[in-house]
C-alpha cells in the first residue's frame, strides 16, 4: 500500500481521493472541456467509464480505480480542496511512480487561469521527488491542449517527440 499523505499549499489541501469526493469527481468529469483531453478512463476492472461522466456510480468507479492503484502501489490521486470551504476544484496525481513518475492533472473549468494547478502539481512533485528512485518526471499532453503544455513547461518539462495514444510526452530529468 502506497502511503499518500495530505499535502498543504497556500490555497489548498490535497487529500487522497476518497468516497467523500464523489460529488466533486462527477462534477469535474462531467465537463466536456475536462474530458476532451483525458484519454480513455477505465474502472478498476478495466471497463471503460463513458465520458463526459453522468452519474455518481461512475464517480464511484473512478474513485475505486484510484484507491486500488494506491493500494497496489503504482499510482495515486489527490482531491484538490480549496480554502476553508474545502471546495473540490480538481485532481492531481501520478499514473506511474518510478523510475519515471508520470504526473496527471484535471481542473474544473470554474478554476482555470488562477494558477491552482501549478500550485497543486508543485506540491505533488515535491512529495514524489523525495523518493530518490525517481529519475524522470513525465506528462503526456495532446498537442492541441495549449494550457496543459504551458503547465508542463512551467514544471520544467520539455517535449520529447515521443507520442502515445495521440499525446506527446513532456519530460524532465531528475538529478544528474
Amino acid at each position: 500500500m502506497l502511503d499518500v499523505p495530505v499535502l498543504e499549499t497556500e490555497r489548498m489541501t490535497l487529500v487522497p481521493l476518497g468516497d467523500d469526493h464523489r460529488d466533486g469527481v462527477r462534477a469535474l468529469w462531467s465537463q466536456p472541456a475536462v474530458v476532451r483531453h483525458s484519454g480513455r478512463v477505465l474502472d478498476a476492472f478495466g471497463i471503460p467509464i463513458m465520458m463526459p461522466m453522468t452519474s455518481l456510480d461512475d464517480a464511484d468507479r473512478l474513485i475505486a480505480f484510484w484507491r486500488k492503484a494506491q493500494a497496489d502501489g503504482w499510482g495515486c490521486r489527490w482531491a484538490m480542496l480549496l480554502g476553508a470551504a474545502q471546495a473540490f476544484a480538481g485532481m492531481v496525481g501520478f499514473n506511474a511512480l518510478r523510475p519515471a513518475a508520470e504526473i496527471a492533472y484535471h481542473l474544473h473549468p470554474d478554476y482555470w487561469g488562477q494558477g491552482l494547478m501549478l500550485e497543486a502539481c508543485e506540491a505533488a512533485l515535491d512529495w514524489r521527488l523525495a523518493d530518490k528512485d525517481v529519475a524522470r518526471i513525465d506528462a503526456f499532453v495532446e498537442p492541441v491542449n495549449g494550457r496543459s503544455i504551458a503547465l508542463a513547461k512551467r514544471l520544467g518539462m520539455t517535449a520529447t517527440g515521443d507520442m502515445s495514444e495521440g499525446a506527446e510526452r513532456y519530460s524532465r530529468e531528475v538529478g544528474a
